[in-house]
């Protein structure tokens, strides 16, 4: 079974924990038709997007980049901090809330990530997916640039709100 990650930005712990409350903070994603312009880039068409809750909230939804381990050795390899001192943070994956029947939960996403990630322009999104996610070439995977070209604006958001970054979970 694979969860459902949405990654968002909100000014506090306590405003990120209503996503719990009120789903519709999250999920009745305005429609993205951004792709949908004529002669849009295959790339384009792939690249995550970061679409808006109802609410106003910035969400990202993604596959597989779960908040503690994939983004904290992200972190690692972005701050050149040991894999372990960044995920012992205390807003590294720390629960914020979780659903009575514990099938939803938002985490943490630490500022230090937030604030490398917004800094990064181009080539520094692609230096980053480099030692972040490599195939068998050791090249950064055909998804890694845009995703991390995703988060990159997600956090840059985020700092220019005076937000942090956190994660919703879905199991």
């Amino acid at each position: 079974m694979s969860a459902i990650l949405d990654y968002f930005t909100a000014p506090s712990d306590q405003h990120a924990a209503a996503a719990l409350d009120d789903l519709d903070n999250l999920d009745d994603l305005e429609p993205d038709t951004s792709d949908e312009a004529p002669g849009a880039s295959p790339n384009a068409l792939t690249r995550p997007r970061i679409r808006l809750a109802a609410s106003g909230t910035p969400v990202l939804q993604v596959k597989g980049v779960e908040p503690v381990v994939a983004l904290g050795r992200l972190e690692a390899a972005l701050t050149g901090r040991p894999y372990d001192e960044v995920t012992a943070g205390t807003r590294s994956g720390s629960l914020v809330a979780m659903s009575d029947d514990g099938d939803s939960l938002v985490v943490t996403v630490t500022d230090e990530l937030r604030d490398v990630l917004a800094e990064l322009d181009a080539d520094g999104v692609a230096a980053a997916a480099r030692v972040w996610a490599i195939d068998e070439d050791g090249e950064p995977s055909e998804e890694s640039v845009p995703l991390l070209a995703a988060f990159a604006e997600l956090s840059a958001g985020a700092v220019d709100r005076g937000e942090h970054v956190y994660c919703r979970v879905l199991v």
